[in-house]
């Protein structure tokens, strides 16, 4: 009954009017459509800055220690997977508390920026080179064999050893690497960093200065390369 006797419906606005504004309603649509894009463009953007922050060392440019352990870990995997090589180099600035101590923590943050840009400019683009806290740096070098993460691991010290800050021009630096290849003995991250880190102290050990690979139980230490400065 209700169907039945409902009235017709009535359009409360001529045809004209309606026609008149459709025009309108579809610029606006679009002009809804667009600022939604552009939000969204804008968002997507500030998400991918701060993860690109989340990721980085303020002080030094190199990735954080979050993102190198991930990317280890994924090359640990692949090795034991697949056989794929992978080595971890593990740095350390000698010397770097009586730099401290001595110059002030100014110049020790100078020092590790320094150190931090050539460890930058000394690795591939697709390897990865991180802080690891305090003076101590890790490069992971995937898909690398033990013969080429050394030569790499002295580039890194030889550039180190030429480096002298504008401002401390009488302040020479040095470094001990530790080399540690992927293993089958290393179940996990753990493992992989104590073999670099003890190939690191017996670098130390054995003088600074040097490379020390952990499967060869030998260190290396050739002249250091020409004065580099940096502001």
């Amino acid at each position: 009954m209700t169907l039945l006797l409902r009235p017709e419906p009535r359009l409360e606005s001529s045809l004209l009017v309606v026609v008149c504004t459709l025009p309108l309603l579809i610029v606006h649509g679009l002009a809804v459509s667009t600022s939604s894009y552009r939000l969204i463009r804008t968002v997507a953007r500030q998400n991918r800055e701060l993860e690109s922050l989340r990721r980085t060392d303020a002080q030094t440019g190199l990735v954080a220690r979050s993102h190198w352990q991930d990317q280890a870990k994924l090359s640990l995997e692949r090795f034991h997977a697949s056989g794929s090589p992978a080595c971890l180099l593990m740095i350390d600035i000698d010397h770097f508390k009586s730099i401290n101590d001595l110059h002030g923590h100014t110049v020790g943050d100078e020092v590790i920026h320094a150190v931090g840009q050539v460890i930058l400019d000394c690795v591939r683009a697709h390897d990865h080179a991180g802080r690891y806290g305090g003076d101590e740096f890790a490069v992971v070098l995937s898909g690398t064999r033990a013969a080429d993460a050394l030569a790499i691991a002295e580039r890194i010290r030889c550039r180190i050893a030429a480096l002298h800050l504008r401002d401390q021009p009488d302040l020479h630096l040095t470094s001990s690497i530790g080399l540690a290849q992927a293993a089958p003995h290393q179940a996990g991250l753990r493992e992989w960093i104590n073999d670099a880190d003890a190939a690191l102290y017996r670098a130390k050990n054995a003088g600074r200065n040097q490379v020390a690979d952990h499967e060869a139980q030998t260190s290396h230490a050739a002249p250091p390369a020409p004065v580099v400065q940096t502001h």
